[in-house]
């Protein structure tokens, strides 16, 4: 058998006919029966793990000309209709880059076309290829197979010149056979990697969410513990002769640990449970479960991240609207914020151009989100520790869900509102209050935000009519950025104004509504686009 050893480890087992030394690692083939039996998966090991190009070819050639025992090898690729040379080990390099072979063409050619393997004792009495010979072939005696990866031929792997000058026979081309199974595969896989190093990270998500080939994804113990996944419906993988099949084990609906044997169960077989693909919100939850690797990877740009954090909460508010008391919902918001907190703390002034979230409710999604990434950056600006943001980000991620009680012909009513319409409006202020604190899932410092985020610095706000540091200061930012967000974004009864536009009528027309210090300091963020405010708020 042919074993991968270390160099300080050896088998002494069995009769070793050879033993080959390549970069450290020994490979030792025995003969049993007159036959070489080899451990395919260490060929597989060693071929799969490179990943670039020169290196793998190079191991390639290696590999084949140290255990089929030859003295030349080359490699060729087909692109286009064509097969290109891409390492040789007795070809010039000037010969490598010009040789060019027609897919049909020569024994390589036919190899190529057909898909065929060739071994051929000796060219001269071989009736099969007497007019496909070619002079680079310097002994009577050679083998080419081809290499095929998902019933596709991609190349061909041409070997000649057996070492002991004999000619090739059944058990070298299973040898070479061996190898070009796992060099197809080893360049398949470099070449999908080499693809991707293109793509950003949200890019390479979307396309393994978008694979047609594959209509399932694996899930996390996290995600069905206490995630977007806890309610789904869950399937085993079963193998089969290359072909995946899914079996449902878990029908979705309610959570699945209840049962500790179905923990114990989902802890041991975690890589065989599989959602379903079904549409947009299934892409989101996919989406989510993956945040946090989105905002730590370089290859994305702000743009990118903050797009994917948006449309996350949109999805997490959807599903805690609907269901505010699912301790899941409320978790998913947290872990949301954690996520958002680290993007802007990478991005921080790339958000303030990029913070209009389009095409949904304006009260119950874009409009908090909004708030709530404006509201980071403004918080990491004025020097607010991580545990104080966390908590002031959540509440005002949650401070509108009191909306759900309001008729939506209400919220997006296109004219101004009658005295009966905008008392019911204001009522979400305590409906929403109300809520999160019965969830028992969230802070009073969170779900206070709902209660004060309409209190005006003067008294003249609503519910309760506060003032000055009567109102927090989470209280007092977020009516801020509250209002600079609505009259930045279209509204059903107003058009978006401009940043400067927004910054004068808060100023001038807004008089007492908010703290001028913390004004002053939203609207330096505004203009400077620095990290840090010149003058640091004090908690009152």
């Amino acid at each position: 058998m042919l074993t991968m050893l270390d160099n300080t480890t050896r088998s002494g087992k069995g009769k070793i006919s050879d033993s080959i030394e390549i970069n450290n690692t020994y490979f030792d083939s025995r003969v049993v029966d007159n036959k070489v039996e080899v451990n395919e998966e260490a060929i597989g090991i060693a071929l799969t793990s490179v990943f670039k190009f020169e290196k793998l070819f190079k191991l390639i050639n290696k590999l084949t000309t140290s255990l089929v025992k030859v003295k030349y090898s080359s490699l060729m690729l087909i692109e286009g209709d064509t097969l290109r040379i891409k390492y040789s080990n007795h070809l010039t390099e000037d010969i490598e880059q010009e040789c060019r072979v027609k897919v049909g063409d020569g024994i390589s050619g036919w190899v190529a076309l057909k898909g065929v393997n060739v071994i051929v004792k000796n060219i001269e009495t071989d009736t099969r290829f007497a007019k496909r010979n070619n002079a680079r072939y310097s002994s009577k005696s050679f083998m080419s197979v081809p290499l095929i990866i998902s019933g596709k031929v991609i190349g061909v792997l041409n070997v000649n010149e057996k070492s002991d000058g004999r000619a090739f026979n059944e058990r070298d081309l299973g040898l070479l056979r061996i190898l070009s199974r796992y060099s197809a595969i080893a360049i398949r896989n470099a070449t999908l990697i080499g693809k991707t190093k293109g793509l950003s990270i949200v890019q390479q998500l979307d396309n393994d969410y978008y694979n047609k080939t594959e209509k399932f994804l694996p899930v996390t113990l996290k995600s069905l513990k206490i995630g977007p996944f806890n309610k789904s419906e869950l399937y085993l993988k079963n193998s089969l002769n290359g072909e995946n099949n899914y079996v449902l084990y878990w029908k979705g609906g309610d959570r699945l640990f209840i049962n500790e044997k179905r923990e114990e169960f989902i802890r041991k077989n975690i890589n065989k449970l599989f959602v379903p693909k079904n549409g947009r919100k299934q892409y989101l939850r996919f989406m989510e479960t993956n945040m946090e690797k989105i905002v730590q990877n370089d290859s994305a740009c702000s743009k990118e991240k903050f797009d994917v954090i948006q449309n996350v909460a949109v999805n997490i508010i959807s599903d805690l609207t609907a269901i505010p008391e699912e301790v899941c919902n409320i978790e998913r918001a947290k872990q949301w914020i954690e996520s958002a907190m680290g993007l802007v703390r990478s991005s921080g002034k790339d958000y303030i151009g990029l913070s209009n979230t389009k095409g949904y409710d304006i009260y119950l999604y874009g409009h908090s989100i909004n708030v709530t990434l404006m509201s980071l950056v403004f918080a990491h600006h004025i020097g607010l520790n991580i545990e104080e943001t966390g908590e002031f980000a959540l509440g005002l991620l949650l401070q509108d869900i009191g909306m759900r009680s309001v008729d939506s012909l209400i919220i997006n009513k296109p004219s101004k509102l009658n005295s009966d319409e905008y008392n019911i409006i204001k009522k979400h202020s305590e409906i929403g209050f109300q809520m999160l604190q019965e969830t028992g899932q969230v802070s009073p410092e969170s779900y206070m935000l709902a209660l004060l985020h309409h209190e005006n610095f003067n008294g003249s706000g609503y519910p309760h009519g506060l003032k000055e540091n009567e109102i927090s200061l989470y209280g007092r930012i977020s009516r801020i950025i509250d209002v600079y967000c609505a009259i930045t974004s279209d509204r059903p009864y107003a058009k978006a104004c401009t940043s400067d536009d927004a910054c004068m009528i808060m100023k001038a027309k807004m008089k007492g509504f908010f703290d001028t210090e913390v004004l002053d300091n939203f609207i330096d963020l505004l203009k400077s686009g620095k990290g840090v405010a010149k003058t640091r708020l004090v908690s009152s």
